[in-house]
């Protein structure tokens, strides 16, 4: 930005956690804080970018949990959880799901740009499509799951409203996370089995075979990077092991 000599404004709320002394520093960026008490009228993610994130977060993670019960029932009874790197791709392709024409809505809707002709009425009318599309397709999913007292659409897209963002610490918490002493979070860490080479090959060969067997429709691309990654597994695992010997080799002390 500076070569080029380009000019941005971030606008931001004035959470606590947003503060920063390297702010008055920045050369080409402008850091702006909303009025307080005004995020939800002028903060455009606000007006409808985050619940079609949330919204679309929530219909991959039913579709997630009812194909995994699907595929895991004649096998065990309950499919693995969802863990942090299921959630963080989850939240990946939500966001590639939420349309640019939900993005330009929400900025008119705050009204914080000037007006690129578009009326309210149609922006009003567009949001309120694609809120009650994604609605009845998310309530679809969970009829699916069959649970006795399912959570209505809205109440289970923004189940996190009430979640505070900035919870206090207490001085005990502090002190926990600097001595690296929390025992939560030490229980719920758990030790993968580290997968060898070996494995690794075998489930990319079992993969191109699936292909194969099933006769599916996988561009020439997609096989060729599938057997390149193979290649590339099975020729790191040589490197590696040369690499391995020849630092035996020249450690005097082996």
């Amino acid at each position: 930005m500076l070569r080029e000599n380009r000019h941005i404004i971030l606008l931001i709320d004035n959470a606590r956690c947003y503060k920063s002394e390297n702010i008055n520093s920045l050369s080409n960026v402008k850091v702006h804080f909303l009025p307080p008490n005004t995020t939800s009228f002028l903060q455009p993610l606000d007006q409808g970018i985050i619940y079609s994130l949330k919204a679309q977060y929530c219909k991959l993670l039913c579709q997630n949990r009812i194909q995994a019960y699907d595929f895991y029932e004649e096998r065990d009874p309950i499919p693995p959880p969802i863990d942090i790197f299921d959630s963080i791709n989850l939240i990946a392709d939500a966001w590639k799901k939420v349309s640019k024409k939900t993005i330009l809505n929400s900025w008119a809707k705050a009204e914080i740009l000037p007006n690129n002709n578009m009326g309210d009425s149609e922006c009003s009318d567009n949001s309120n499509y694609e809120e009650d599309n994604i609605g009845h397709e998310l309530q679809s999913l969970i009829d699916e799951l069959g649970f006795v007292n399912p959570l209505a659409v809205n109440d289970y897209i923004n189940i996190d409203n009430r979640v505070s963002a900035e919870e206090k610490l207490s001085l005990q918490e502090i002190v926990d996370v600097i001595k690296g002493t929390n025992e939560r979070e030490i229980e719920e860490e758990e030790e993968q089995d580290e997968i060898s080479t070996i494995v690794a090959l075998n489930s990319i060969e079992n993969v191109i075979k699936y292909i194969q067997q099933k006769d599916l429709e996988i561009g020439n691309l997609e096989m060729k990077n599938l057997i390149k990654l193979k290649k590339r597994i099975f020729f790191d695992n040589i490197n590696e092991k040369r690499q391995s010997k020849l630092n035996e080799y020249f450690d005097f002390n082996v």
